[in-house]
């Protein structure tokens, strides 16, 4: 399936942004521990920060949506061969799955 093929990079995406993110965090806690905040860099490293957190949010999604595929498969392969051949060959009502 292609989800489960596309997670590990989806994963190692989000561990990258991640690392980046904390990277840019160090630096601030870093320029405020020693008293001389630039304001310039320190805007530039806030933003650098969103950044990275939005990006790891998009990662989550796509690996939210790789589990959901996940589950539903699991779910289908629990059925009993009656129960999977109705959910086949029957027709969908609204608000039932």
């Amino acid at each position: 399936m292609l989800a489960d093929h596309d997670s590990p990079s989806h994963a190692a995406s989000l561990a990258e942004v991640l690392s980046y993110a904390r990277t840019y965090a160090d630096e601030i806690s870093r320029m405020l521990a020693e008293g001389k905040p630039d304001p310039d860099k320190a805007a530039h490293l806030v933003q650098a920060v969103r950044n990275m957190l939005c990006a790891a949010s998009d990662e989550l999604d796509t690996l939210d949506d790789t589990q959901q595929i996940i589950d539903a498969v699991a779910d289908i392969q629990g059925l009993s061969d009656p129960h999977l051949f109705s959910a086949i060959t029957d027709t969908p009502t609204y608000g039932n799955p």
